[in-house]
C-alpha cells in the first residue's frame, strides 16, 4: 500500500513516516517546509519527499494518481496555541481552507482512506479524564477551534472513509535532537 503523508517532515508526521516504512508501506511525504525540516526529510530513508503545498490541488491529485496512493495521513497543520491567538486568520486559512482543499483533491483522485491528525485542544478544559471521543467540543483557542469542523459532514460513504486521529502534546521530529520550535528560537 502506498500512503501520502502531508506534513511528514514535522512533529508527528516524521515519526509516523518512520513507523510506516518499518511496517513495509511505501510512503510519499508532501511538505512545504514552512514548519517542517529538510534535515528530517533527508533522514527518512525509503520515503519519497515532495516539496509542495496541500492547497495545490493539481499537485495532490497528480501525486495520488501517478503513484497509486491509497491513503492520505494529514499532519500538515499549524499547531502553536499562542501563535493561533495572535494570528487566528493564519490558522483558519491553513488548517481549514487548505485542509478542505487537500480533502477535495483526495476525493477527486478517489483515495479510499483519509486520516487527519487532530488535537485534544478541540475539547478545551476536560469535563472528565480520560477524554473520550464523544466529549463535548469546547476549544479555548483558535488552534483548537480550527479542528472542530473535521470531519466535514458527508466525508464518509461507500467509497470513502474519513477519520480523526486525536492527539495531545508536542513531539520531536524523527531524527532531530531538539523540538522544531526550540530550533527556530521560539
Amino acid at each position: 500500500m502506498h500512503i501520502l503523508v502531508t506534513g511528514g517532515a514535522g512533529y508527528i508526521g516524521s515519526h509516523t513516516v518512520q513507523e510506516l516504512l518499518r511496517a513495509g508501506y511505501r510512503v510519499t511525504v508532501l511538505d512545504n517546509l514552512s514548519r517542517g525540516h529538510m534535515a528530517v526529510a533527508q533522514v527518512l530513508d525509503g520515503a519519497e519527499f515532495v516539496w509542495g503545498d496541500i492547497a495545490d490541488r493539481e499537485l495532490v491529485v497528480g501525486l495520488v494518481r501517478s503513484r497509486g496512493i491509497q491513503a492520505v495521513l494529514h499532519f500538515a497543520a499549524l499547531s502553536l496555541v499562542g501563535e493561533s491567538m495572535a494570528e487566528p486568520s493564519l490558522y483558519y486559512h491553513n488548517n481549514v481552507v487548505k485542509g478542505l482543499s487537500l480533502l477535495e483533491a483526495a476525493r477527486e483522485a478517489e483515495v479510499p482512506c483519509f486520516i487527519f491528525s487532530s488535537t485534544a485542544a478541540v475539547y478545551g478544559e476536560p469535563v472528565q479524564v480520560p477524554i473520550e471521543e464523544d466529549h463535548p467540543l469546547a476549544p479555548t483557542n483558535p488552534y483548537g477551534a480550527t479542528w472542530c469542523w473535521w470531519p466535514p459532514p458527508g466525508v464518509s460513504g461507500k467509497s470513502w472513509t474519513g477519520a480523526p486521529l486525536r492527539r495531545r502534546g508536542n513531539h520531536r521530529p524523527h531524527g532531530l535532537g531538539v523540538a522544531p520550535a526550540a530550533s527556530r528560537g521560539l
